[in-house]
């Protein structure tokens, strides 16, 4: 499994491993310290809060945040099982899927190391708004980079 380049290309425009990492660092608690009994109201309230409309996928137990811009629809799937985190991006140019991968993979794809990087525990309901809005971060300036990566290549197209 490789990379599309524009993929590449938006995520080390973003320093994606090292906010990988430093996330990962700052939420590194013990697993017997998770709030595993999170409420998934309480859930949607967050992202409220924070300016995301999300919906719990409730067969699935993950949550999603969708925004079609132009031709390119975006997806942010949001795990918050056993008060860990796991978050999963997905994008499709028109009909193609373009990623739909965990950060774990697109980290060890974008680095080829094995460098593993556990993923964010919330203790508390503070901690996941405060993990989920540094996430949400990231998801919009990938958003942002790869929409001009994108409109750089249908102007060139168009020339």
């Amino acid at each position: 499994m490789q990379l599309k380049l524009e993929i590449r290309t938006a995520l080390e425009r973003i320093d994606f491993g090292s906010k990988c990492k430093k996330l990962s660092k700052k939420y590194g608690f013990d697993s017997n310290e998770s709030f595993g009994k999170y409420d998934n109201k309480e859930a949607i309230n967050i992202f409220k809060d924070i300016g995301y409309k999300a919906v719990h996928i409730k067969k699935e137990n993950f949550f999603r945040i969708s925004e079609v811009i132009d031709d390119y629809k975006f997806e942010f799937n949001i795990s918050l099982k056993y008060g860990g985190t796991e978050f999963i991006w997905a994008v499709w140019k028109g009909k193609e899927l373009q990623t739909g991968s965990p950060w774990g993979v697109l980290k060890k794809l974008l680095e080829s190391n094995d460098e593993r990087v556990r993923s964010p525990i919330f203790r508390n309901y503070d901690d996941l708004k405060e993990i989920l809005q540094e996430a949400l971060l990231m998801y919009e300036d990938f958003k942002r980079e790869l929409l001009d990566i994108y409109r750089c290549e249908k102007e060139a197209e168009n020339i």
